[in-house]
């Protein structure tokens, strides 16, 4: 059996003294809120990395005999499981409002972004922290009414499983909701981390910056994830909404293409036998079950991706990215096996454009009869991405014509208003063959009037930092062409603050051990990347993109040539 909580956790005594030093803060934050006689309600969370944590919470009028009542109350009740982490947290900053205040605020924020816990009473016996609250739908999004709603449903299915509650809480005992903040410390296996308090950062353990150590684990812990998702036949377990822990019954072939891509530049990072088989047998699936070889009159023997689960299409889209995969795993492997598919591939994208340059997005894959002109922005820029990534293989004029004309298009009919990081990544090949003002020019307009949209962005949209990367680089390449009146005008700096600002901000949607020991299994997750506002959605794609832009953050700005890095040498210097 198990034993106390201070026995399995060698650093339990530290938890401890670390939350008794912010005795001070928490009384400042409390604001007198519980009147004369201080009140410190302590909640104590454990997880036994492979089931949803159980939670204690306790109050005295001294935060250190609150801390006491906790523990004991862990030690008394916590017999099932070994415990190997714990978060040790204490109410600060309480507010209390009418149910119809609260309503009207949970209702005008996004899905899973009120960052508060909740507390039924005004005695905390009812109260719920942040992560318990999002972790298990308390609040849901209501399609009847215009305004959010409270599952007492999903709360006490939680309380009786998760907290030891004996009664059910009734709608009538609802009078107010005290919203609040937490102040605390997560403790692993050897190590005490302070965890952020307020605001949208909330719960997440405190980083100075997305520094190098820390941006190597998040990509080799996702690509490690997405490898384990191949199954042995080379499909991925497309996601999970990971609260409950739902996997998602769908499939998308473009998106298995593309996560086999990021999957490739994490390799290159890692060196993981592991993800080399999973990459193996990813493409295999892709290439058996995903592509067809269609007879062209123009171009002879094209190759498509065919994608089953939606209605038998051919997306312009799945083509490039299929293409990009295929690429990245010839010059990375050093293996030219798939040069005939990729060719293939190719012609099947040129097939797809019009002679003014646009290409079609989606075709019938009976016939190649166009089935939709336009869907997606996205498709253009991973087919035209595509074709040079190919070009610099075989050097083919054919390819580097066809993105020529189709960037002719982009151009006169301003498709930087788009924003899309596919048409940065697409520049940026371009133009180390054809370095003209004109694609520079596309290339930066194409991130610049998104900065501050960026820079203030509450979600941790991953593709984000994928497109200011690709700005990054562009920036870089401009003046190694000696083109600098480009930049003129152009908010150089503000880029590496929205750079460095969305690199740290992203780290919100990673399962750290302390976000994870919340949702329904931790060890199934941890390590892994997910979209809060989806239900804490887990896919793919999702990992994919966090995947790519942390690649080229770790890369290229924190490489040794990095602004952050010249910056640091220049302080040491003085």
């Amino acid at each position: 059996m198990p034993g106390k909580i201070e026995e399995q956790l060698k650093e339990f005594s530290l938890l401890k003294q670390s939350l008794l030093s912010k005795e001070k803060d928490i009384i400042e934050k409390n604001c007198g809120y519980f009147g004369r006689k201080e009140k410190f309600i302590v909640f104590l969370s454990v997880s036994d990395g492979k089931t949803r944590a159980s939670v204690y919470s306790a109050s005295a009028n001294t935060l250190e005999a609150s801390i006491k009542m906790v523990q004991q109350l862990c030690n008394k009740n916590h017999q099932r499981s070994r415990i190997i982490g714990a978060r040790l947290e204490a109410v600060i900053s309480p507010e209390s409002m009418s149910l119809d205040e609260f309503f009207v605020l949970s209702t005008k924020t996004k899905k899973n972004y009120l960052r508060k816990g909740i507390s039924f009473d005004e005695q905390f016996n009812l109260a719920f922290m942040e992560q318990e609250v999002l972790s298990n739908a308390f609040i849901l999004k209501s399609n009847k009414k215009q305004q959010d709603v409270i599952s007492l449903k999903n709360v006490n299915a939680y309380a009786k499983a998760h907290r030891g509650f004996n009664y059910p809480i009734q709608e009538q005992h609802v009078k107010q909701i005290i919203l609040f903040d937490t102040i605390g410390f997560f403790c692993g296996s050897d190590e005490v981390i302070e965890l952020e308090s307020g605001g949208l950062n909330h719960g997440r353990r405190k980083l100075p910056q997305a520094d190098a150590d820390t941006v190597f684990q998040v990509i080799e812990s996702s690509s490690r994830f997405l490898a384990g998702e191949v199954k042995e036949n080379g499909a991925f377990t497309y996601g999970y909404f990971t609260h409950f822990y739902k996997e998602i019954k769908w499939y998308n072939m473009l998106r298995h293409a593309s996560t086999i891509y990021s999957m490739i530049e994490a390799y290159t990072l890692t060196k993981s036998d592991d993800l080399k088989n999973s990459i193996d047998r990813a493409i295999g699936y892709l290439i058996d079950e995903g592509i067809v070889l269609k007879s062209h009159r123009t171009y002879g023997t094209a190759a498509y991706v065919v994608d089953e689960k939606n209605d038998n299409e051919i997306k312009l889209g799945a083509n490039g990215v299929a293409l990009l995969a295929l690429c990245k795993y010839t010059s990375v492997f050093e293996d030219t096996s798939y040069m005939h598919v990729m060719k293939a591939l190719g012609r099947g994208i040129q097939s797809m454009q019009e002679k003014d340059g646009r290409f079609i997005h989606i075709l019938h894959a009976e016939d190649l009869q166009v089935k939709e002109a336009f869907r997606i922005i996205y498709y253009d820029g991973e087919a035209a991405f595509a074709l040079m990534r190919l070009y610099a293989l075989d050097r083919d004029e054919s390819w580097l014509n066809t993105v020529i004309r189709t960037f002719d298009y982009f151009i006169e009919n301003d498709y930087w208003k788009h924003h899309d990081h596919w048409l940065s990544y697409c520049t940026n090949e371009l133009t180390k063959y054809l370095p003209e003002d004109k694609y520079y020019l596309f290339g930066l307009r194409n991130v610049e009037r998104k900065l501050e949209f960026i820079y203030h962005r509450e979600t941790t949209y991953p593709t984000f930092l994928e497109l200011l990367m690709a700005a990054h680089h562009m920036i870089g390449m401009i003046k190694q062409q000696g083109k600098e009146h480009l930049l003129e005008g152009f908010p150089t700096d503000r880029v590496y603050e929205t750079i460095e600002k969305r690199a740290l901000y992203q780290m919100n949607g990673y399962f750290f051990p302390e976000t994870a020991m919340h949702m329904k299994y931790p060890d199934k997750i941890e390590g892994a990347f997910f979209i809060r506002h989806h239900s804490f959605r887990t896919r793919i794609d999702d990992i994919e993109h966090y995947l790519s832009g942390y690649y080229h953050y770790y890369t290229e700005y924190l490489g040794e040539e990095s602004p952050v890095q010249q910056q640091k040498e220049m302080i040491r210097s003085d």
